[in-house]
């Protein structure tokens, strides 16, 4: 039994490796400043359009970006590839939070919620790890948001670590 669960795991290890090379979809994670989750779809060999449900900004957006990739390198012997794009963003914010008066010791909730809504940004450094269907990557994806009430409305150190599972 245990002989016959390796030699599956091996096949599966080895058929997956064929097709993680060149994938047509990728689903993952985001850690860092707007986490959430993605799910990118290339429609040609390298033009592809993506989906993010992210955390950022005090609430929840939803990303929509038109991406292209290029290989990062010269030699194609580095799965390391280069994806720039833009976009747009909407969702909800929640900007309420706790603040102390010092006149009474109270405290009271002087916020208020929110439409976010805005253009969006992306950058990335892909890895597409050999003989595996993971692509690994860091991402960079300013943003400019029309509801915003500090720093005019754009965010540009929005950095985060993707992995995503290739299919």
């Amino acid at each position: 039994m245990k002989k016959t669960f390796i030699t599956l795991l091996i096949s599966l290890m080895v058929a997956t490796a064929a097709i993680s090379q060149n994938y047509q979809q990728a689903a993952g994670l985001r850690l860092g400043t707007s986490s959430g989750v993605t799910y990118r779809r290339f429609f040609g060999a390298d033009v592809a359009a993506e989906v993010m449900l992210l955390g950022q900004n005090h609430g929840t957006s939803l990303v929509f970006l038109f991406e292209k990739q290029k290989p990062a390198v010269l030699f194609d012997d580095l799965n390391l590839n280069f994806i720039f794009g833009a976009g747009a963003h909407f969702g909800g914010a929640d900007n309420n939070y706790n603040k102390h008066d010092p006149n009474n010791g109270n405290y009271y909730r002087p916020g208020y919620n929110t439409i976010q809504l805005g253009f969006d940004g992306f950058a990335s450094f892909e890895y597409l790890v050999p003989h595996y269907p993971i692509a690994l990557s860091l991402e960079a994806k300013p943003y400019f948001e029309f509801f915003d009430d500090h720093n005019f409305g754009l965010h540009i150190f929005v950095i985060d670590f993707g992995a995503r599972y290739t299919f």
